[in-house]
Order: C-alpha cells, then structure tokens, then sequence
C-alpha cells in the first residue's frame, strides 16, 4: 500500500527537520525515524533495538528556541524587551510568541515548502499552526461558537475562556511589533512600528496584518504544548526540536537532562528499547493535584489516556472528567 499524500508530505517535512538538526550540531541516532504515532499525529520510534542508557539525540542550545532569540531578533528584539519590562514576567511567553509568528509568516511568504531565510525555518515547518495538524486540538483553535457549545458548564471554560482573551490582547500587541517586518517581507509599504499598548495605537493604523491571527495562536499553542523550562533565563521557557514532539505516557521510556556547561539537551533511552518502539516522554504527572486530566486538556489539548476522536463524547458526558463530580458518602 503507498502512503497517504500528506504522510509523503509530513515525510519530507522531517526529513528536512533532521537535517536541520544535524546541521546546527545536534546528534540523531540513527535508528531514529519520524512516524505517524498512534496515538495520533507524528511521533519519533527507533527502527532497531536500543539498549538502556543508549544515546537517542542531543539538541545543543543554539537550536532550541529561546527568549534570547525573541529579544536579540534584528528587526523585533528591542520591541519585545520593552515589552518584557512594561509586562513583566508574563511578557516573555508573548515576546517568544510574537517572534515564532513573525518567523513563520515571513517564511511563509518566501516560500510555502522552504525554510525561508530564517534560522529556525525547518523547525517552525514541523509545529501545529492551525487545528488538526499532528492531530492537534487546542481550545485556542476553536471558534467561539464551539467554545460556547462543548465547553460551558465545564470545568475547562473558565481557564480557556480567560486564555483565550489574553491571546486576543496579545495578537494586537504583536501585530504593532511585527507589522512593519511582516509587511516588508511581502513587499508591502511599511510604517516604523514599534512596541504599544492596543488602546495606545493611532486609528490610523493599517490593523492587523493579513495571517497575523492564527499565527500568534499557533505560537502560543506550540508554546504551552511543547516547551520546557529554560535553566538559563530567569522565567524563561524554550522548544527544543524533535523532544518537543515525543508523544506523551505516565511511563517515559526516554530521559533528558541539560548539560550544565553548554546548555545542550541530551536524550537517553531509560530501558531497553525494541525495534519498532515509539519514544514517549512525561509532560506532566497524571495524577499532580495541579494538573487533573481536565487540565491536561486545557493547556496540551488532549486527554491522557484517550483519543482525540473522544473528546466530543466526552465533553457531552456530565460523568466525564470534564465535569465536578460529588463524592461519594
């Protein structure tokens, strides 16, 4: 049987992403490849066996994407470290997420199958920039009519209603920061722009620019999905390509660590590994009182345990995960 056509697509994709990698120094194994999971989307499996302990892929710091990259950015970076200093620590999530959304739109435009001329172009290729890519299904993607319909009355409504908002106030935010850079990418006639406040832009402004709205979702998305605390930035958070994308499991079959000396992002097999075994990572414990499976929804956009194809069902179930439950006497 050949492969499905957006299988051959997604083949290329990462393909290109491992290369990338190599190129910026990273270490792949090489009985690494990517592969539809199935547990939905694309995942990472070795294709021989590997032992305990056995090198699986390092990532070194100048490949992850980090809120230094957001903050030295030649065009946006003294913007978004005004940003940072007028909001304060929650700043640095949309100073990363206006950076990843100016990145992709420009690259975007130069070529719809190519890097681009930025750094991270094969890595930004590989992240969910709208609903249902890699199977992904962030409230932040939906319309406020499915909001509305699948999620009131849970115990998911107020924390996504009120992220939900906070990336409208962002998107207007990063829109007066990219604008003139995203513009001058499409050969568009530009107007110096800089860091404001929404209710202190002109009304002369020319609004939000075309795209610039699903790509700070798809930002913000790949961020609370993927990203892994920065030791070495204070309230930082980064992506490190290829973990980034290990499918979840309450039993990891990899461990990482980050190397003191030089920041780089090693990954190990934590047993014994069978050819044809997928590598899973723990993004958060199952059971941590702060991260119920409700939550787990709300901030990574599936439910440990089920299928994406369940959810529905389950947010119309009152005996589901999404609803208070009364103990029982």
């Amino acid at each position: 049987m050949s492969p499905a056509p957006e299988n051959l697509v997604a083949k290329e994709k990462y393909d290109k992403l491992l290369g990338w990698l190599r190129s910026q120094d990273a270490i792949v194994n090489d009985k690494i490849r990517i592969v539809p999971s199935p547990y939905g989307g694309f995942g990472a499996a070795v294709v021989e066996e590997v032992e305990e302990e056995e090198l699986l892929f390092t990532v070194p710091r100048s490949a992850c994407l980090t809120l230094k990259d957001a903050v030295t950015d030649s065009q946006c970076g003294e913007a978004f470290s005004k940003l940072i200093q007028k909001a304060g620590p929650g700043g640095n999530t949309v100073a990363m997420a206006g950076f990843m959304a100016k990145e992709y739109l420009a690259q975007k435009e130069k070529d719809e199958n190519a890097a681009g001329d930025s750094k991270f172009g094969p890595y930004l290729a590989t992240l969910p920039w709208e609903r249902g890519v890699n199977s992904q299904e962030h409230a932040l993607f939906w319309s406020g009519d499915d909001v509305g319909k699948y999620l009131e009355g849970t115990m998911c409504f107020d924390e996504t209603d009120a992220l939900r908002s906070e990336v409208d106030l962002a998107i207007r935010v990063i829109n007066g920061i990219t604008a003139s850079s995203i513009r001058a990418a499409r050969g568009e006639e530009t107007e110096p722009t800089g860091f404001s406040w929404p209710w202190e832009v002109k009304q002369a402004s020319p609004g939000l620019v075309d795209g610039i709205d699903g790509a700070v979702k798809g930002a913000f998305v790949s961020l609370l999905t993927r990203s892994f605390e920065d030791g070495d930035e204070d309230n930082g958070e980064k992506l490190v390509p290829l973990l980034d994308m290990l499918q979840h499991s309450k039993e990891p079959n990899v461990s990482h660590i980050m190397r003191k000396d030089d920041g780089t992002v090693e990954v190990r097999a934590k047993r014994k590994l069978a050819a044809g075994e997928e590598l899973l990572n723990q993004y958060r414990e199952e059971e941590e009182e702060k991260m119920p499976k409700h939550r787990f929804f709300s901030r990574f956009g599936f439910v440990p345990g089920s299928s994406v194809k369940d959810i529905p069902s389950m947010l119309e179930d009152p005996t589901s995960i999404f609803y208070p439950q009364k103990a029982e006497v």
